[in-house]
């Protein structure tokens, strides 16, 4: 699993390859919904929390394909419905944005089973992740049970530190390679 950090370069770095720009001048609902549609994966933390139990429920249905078209869908039609924007540019970047987060946890190191994601749901359950993960895992406690005290714990762990300075390092080339090839675009 990625970082907050790390999800959101790259919902960052699609926005800018949407926008075919990498200026400080940002459509700001267009780019908060791309960050958020990044992190949305995540959100499957916030029922457990509700429980008292944060990991009950991560790394569920929220990490699949078929939850991000129903979630770019719904984005889609909120932003529509603050400004008129085209329908399938904003669908397809909220969909690249939050299929980011599922690309990068496949590739993340996870330690508590069940591992992976469950990336093809509602056509299969199963559980996927690259056979051998490279991106460093970000603690949240492995005990599927774990009380919210002991997530928090973990969070602010020096191992998360680490591993978002890893992840961040790992991610810099892309970052600069995206942003050559859309200055040489604008220029």
């Amino acid at each position: 699993m990625s970082s907050p950090i790390g999800h959101s370069l790259a919902g960052y770095l699609i926005y800018c390859t949407r926008e075919k720009s990498v200026s400080a001048k940002h459509d700001g609902l267009l780019f908060s919904t791309a960050i958020l549609a990044a992190n949305m994966p995540d959100f499957d933390f916030l029922p457990g929390f509700v429980l008292g139990q944060p990991n009950l429920y991560h790394h569920g249905i929220s990490h699949s394909i078929g939850f991000a078209l129903i979630a770019s869908l719904l984005m889609t039609w909120v932003v529509g419905r603050i400004r008129t924007y085209s329908f399938g540019k904003n669908f397809l970047l909220f969909f690249l944005a939050y299929c980011s987060h599922l690309f990068l946890d496949y590739f993340s190191i996870d330690t508590r089973p069940p591992m992976g994601i469950p990336v093809f749901w509602p056509l299969s359950s199963r559980y996927f992740i690259f056979f051998d993960p490279f991106l460093p895992p970000i603690s949240h406690s492995r005990l599927l049970h774990a009380t919210t005290t002991q997530i928090v714990r973990d969070a602010l762990s020096l191992h998360n530190l680490y591993a978002i300075f890893l992840e961040c390092f790992i991610m810099l080339p892309v970052f600069l390679l995206v942003f050559r090839i859309l200055k040489k675009e604008t220029a």
